[in-house]
């Protein structure tokens, strides 16, 4: 199960997920381009949220594996920024991922069983000029990842997330100035902005068995822009 599954990161996973044999339903307000099934959910509404997922349960009879990708970016001054943008950002990609994971994780405990995976970023690391509340919903990404991680061990479900550094997608597109790609490009020690495709090897690995003694870590994909 993806969410926020329709553009992105989340899609090149899906697209190889499902390259590999593997079910994808993915819950996106956006139809996807590649999945198994497609949700119209908002991640925000606790209600659609916990419907959708009780649906999967019922229909599929389990949920192995999930990547709560949601998220929004914007770029403002601290402040000029409006309570409403702040919000937007924090219910979208903080918000969002808590009522994901609230609500499968009474069914994955009860099978024991489960692979939980939260796409954070370097950004909640080391801070976003012009994008504290993007930073902050990252940094409370990986804080409830580790808390969850403390709670599920027990169960044998592990929760792990991904700090992406700089990525091709349509938020870096939309967000930056002609010029930004190059100047980031310049600070990656690797010389180049990444690619949704580079994610996707970590992505894969956290929701694969090789990982089943790795739990409430976060594992920074970003060509040496960080090293935390």
């Amino acid at each position: 199960m993806i969410t926020g599954g329709a553009g992105g990161i989340a899609t090149a996973i899906a697209e190889e997920l499902i390259a590999r044999g593997d079910r994808v339903v993915v819950f996106d307000r956006t139809e996807p381009r590649v999945a198994s099934s497609w949700e119209n959910v908002d991640v925000t509404d606790e209600a659609r949220v916990e419907a959708a997922v009780a649906h999967e349960w019922k229909v599929n009879g389990s949920i192995d594996g999930v990547l709560c990708a949601a998220g929004v970016v914007s770029e403002s001054p601290l402040a000029d920024m409006t309570l409403a943008e702040w919000r937007r950002v924090l219910d979208i990609s903080l918000t969002g991922t808590f009522l994901t994971l609230r609500a499968v994780l009474p069914g994955m405990i009860a099978a024991k069983r489960g692979k939980i995976v939260a796409l954070s970023s370097g950004y909640g690391r080391k801070g976003y000029r012009f994008g504290a509340h993007y930073a902050a919903a990252k940094a409370g990404i990986e804080a409830l990842v580790k808390s969850t991680a403390l709670e599920t061990a027990p169960h044998g479900i592990t929760v792990n997330a991904i700090a992406p550094g700089p990525i091709e997608t349509p938020f870096l597109d939309h967000e930056t100035d002609p010029m930004r790609y190059e100047r980031t490009a310049q600070m990656i020690p690797m010389g180049r902005i990444g690619t949704p495709a580079d994610v996707v090897g970590a992505a894969l690995f956290f929701l694969d068995p090789g990982s089943d003694y790795i739990t409430g870590q976060v594992l920074h994909v970003n060509g040496g822009f960080l090293m935390p």
